[in-house]
């Protein structure tokens, strides 16, 4: 049976670029993604995180300037492409990419022509949107898999030991609420129990409180998945605060602690430092002084990363290096092969290892206001921007 045949269109000013691939496995499961397109204003810094999707998922950039500040035209560019290729007949599954609600009347239309309309978003979804098509796909709901299933928690585990099997008493490490468990005598005869004369200490066990929260080694499951997604939040934020720096910070490293704030708006994270306790950025910044470093200067806010000397000066050679061959080895637009820079940077006993990226092509990438990247087939090619 022939795979099923998947148009994609994202609507990038209204998804962030940190489900691409979550967006292309989930697809790729359901049949062949023929048609791969994605639109937005790519003038705007916001949607360079979208630069790696692009590049490794096969995506089609659509440019669509904005007529009207204040005002994308996204949604009437993709609005006209998904009907063209409705009327073409090639596509058995739409999916759309998009928390807008815009795009309502296009997923109703859509199966008014008989097709399997695929939603997919994050919890900022538009409700009019999820229930308008076939089906739609929460990118922020976790996976359904989990390694410790919830029936088989609330359930005690019996061992096979005898010695155990014996014992009067079992405790649930996992369970949440304290709770006081009685301690029962050891198996005698009822006349000796029911005796009202002194019993030693042998016959009867003391009332014993047993509370997870005195042993901090005991956390339940909840506990432990919720941590978990905690750290992962919380990482995330530090990962948009090193790459926004790194990006805009100045020549001295240093970058309003507001622009930052901004950029973590517009990830639609669906949380934000307030969700961990702290009141304003700032605080969450000054509580990890091993990561950053904060200055104010006229009543504005800055900050940069630390790092060491060493680092500093390792990124300062890759960047000269990309910047020299490409003065060589440029055509007549400026653009040089990408695989030239790697050849130098191995003659001067330098690669990118250990500066965060896997490729060349993800560490230019990550400098969008340095560089410019152009793809012909297998061939990459750079070239600097002016400053």
């Amino acid at each position: 049976m022939a795979a099923k045949k998947i148009a994609l269109f994202i609507d990038a000013d209204n998804v962030s670029a940190k489900f691409g691939k979550q967006i292309i496995d989930e697809l790729s499961r359901r049949g062949e993604i023929f048609i791969r397109r994605i639109y937005g204003n790519w003038e705007k810094s916001i949607l360079h995180g979208w630069n790696e999707c692009i590049l490794n998922f096969s995506l089609r950039a659509v440019q669509q300037t904005d007529f009207v500040a204040g005002k994308n035209a996204t949604d009437m560019s993709l609005t006209i492409d998904a009907m063209d290729v409705l009327y073409g007949g090639r596509a058995d599954i739409f999916a759309l990419v998009s928390n807008d609600s815009d795009f309502t009347p296009l997923a109703i239309r859509l199966r008014e022509g008989g097709i399997n309309v695929l939603g997919l978003g994050n919890g900022h979804a538009a409700n009019s949107f999820r229930m308008a098509c076939s089906e739609f796909i929460d990118l922020d709901a976790p996976p359904v898999e989990e390694k410790f299933p919830t029936e088989q928690i609330s359930k005690p585990v019996k061992k096979k030991s005898a010695s155990k099997e014996n014992s009067p008493v079992q405790l649930n490490l996992f369970d949440d609420e304290k709770k006081v468990v009685e301690l029962k005598p050891p198996t005698s005869p009822p006349e000796k129990i029911s005796s009202p004369k002194v019993v030693t200490p042998a016959q009867v066990q003391p009332v014993v409180k047993v509370s997870p929260v005195t042993n901090p080694k005991v956390v339940s499951l909840s506990e432990r998945q919720l941590q978990s997604e905690r750290d992962k939040k919380i990482q995330k934020l530090h990962d948009i605060l090193r790459e926004t720096a790194q990006i805009h910070g100045g020549t001295t490293g240093f970058l309003l602690l507001n622009f930052a704030g901004q950029e973590i708006k517009q990830q639609n994270l669906g949380y934000g430092v307030k969700d961990f306790g702290f009141g304003t950025l700032r605080n969450f910044v000054e509580a990890f002084p091993k990561l950053y470093e904060v200055q104010t200067t006229n009543n504005q806010v800055s900050y940069r990363c630390k790092t060491s000397d060493t680092a500093e000066q390792k990124l300062r050679q890759l960047h000269d290096i990309f910047r020299d061959t490409a003065k060589v080895h440029a055509d007549t637009n400026g653009f040089a092969d990408l695989s030239r820079a790697g050849n130098a940077l191995s003659q001067k006993n330098l690669s990118i290892k250990g500066s965060g990226y896997s490729t060349l092509q993800k560490f230019i990438a990550a400098f969008p206001k340095l560089y410019e990247i152009k793809k012909s087939g297998k061939i990459i090619r750079y070239r600097c921007r002016e400053k």
